[in-house]
């Protein structure tokens, strides 16, 4: 039997709603896009594809009238459910794990957790991103004179929140729409001078 997470909410959709998805299919995830030719093919209003992923309907096939239909049927609502997320992009993660520190890493990935309601996923990593932070911190200051240290851990730790975090809990392939970083940039900047500024206030008072 052909089902996915989104199969049962689309079985409540009308023939007008399931093809107003459909033709919209940019905005929304794969999976929903997947559950809704699953249920037309059920509904005989398509023929049945042996690939997944393929959009048996042509553009003039869907009519402004059914998308006007399915907008009165649904107050004008726009299926936010099935949409895409916005989620910090891997290149993000990568970004703040290497020129910050793993935390600063984990924080995003625990963002986009939140949005996909995976709160077991998103302890897992906290965990992960506070015991890596102290086993840093204390390497570090074992070893405080060899060079780019602290670098290659970062790697190291972005990598474990990628390559194993995000491909087990979000999905390799997972589709969505990136989101701005400009709020967690300027926060981490501060954050950081801040700890820059106590690391030096004692040279600074001459204690």
């Amino acid at each position: 039997m052909r089902t996915n997470s989104f199969t049962n909410n689309m079985r409540l959709k009308t023939d007008a709603e399931l093809k107003t998805i459909l033709k919209e299919k940019s905005k929304y995830t794969e999976q929903a896009i997947q559950a809704v030719i699953w249920e037309l093919e059920d509904r005989n209003l398509i023929e049945k594809s042996e690939e997944p992923y393929i959009d048996p309907l042509k553009e003039e096939e869907i009519s402004d009238t059914v998308v006007k239909e399915s907008n009165i049927n649904n107050n004008e609502s726009n299926f936010e459910e099935f949409e895409k997320p916005f989620l910090y992009s891997k290149k993000s993660i990568q970004g703040f794990t290497i020129f910050f520190s793993t935390l600063f890493g984990t924080i995003l990935l625990m963002s986009n957790l939140k949005v996909l309601k995976k709160q077991k996923a998103r302890m897992q990593v906290l965990v992960f991103g506070i015991s890596y932070t102290v086993l840093i911190t204390i390497i570090l200051n074992l070893y405080p004179q060899i060079l780019f240290l602290s670098i290659i851990f970062n790697l190291i730790g972005y990598g474990v929140l990628v390559e194993y975090y995000w491909n087990k809990n979000i999905g390799k392939n997972f589709s969505y729409k990136k989101k701005q970083i400009w709020i967690p940039l300027i926060i981490s900047i501060a954050i950081t001078m801040l700890f820059v500024f106590l690391q030096f206030l004692p040279q600074i008072l001459g204690v």
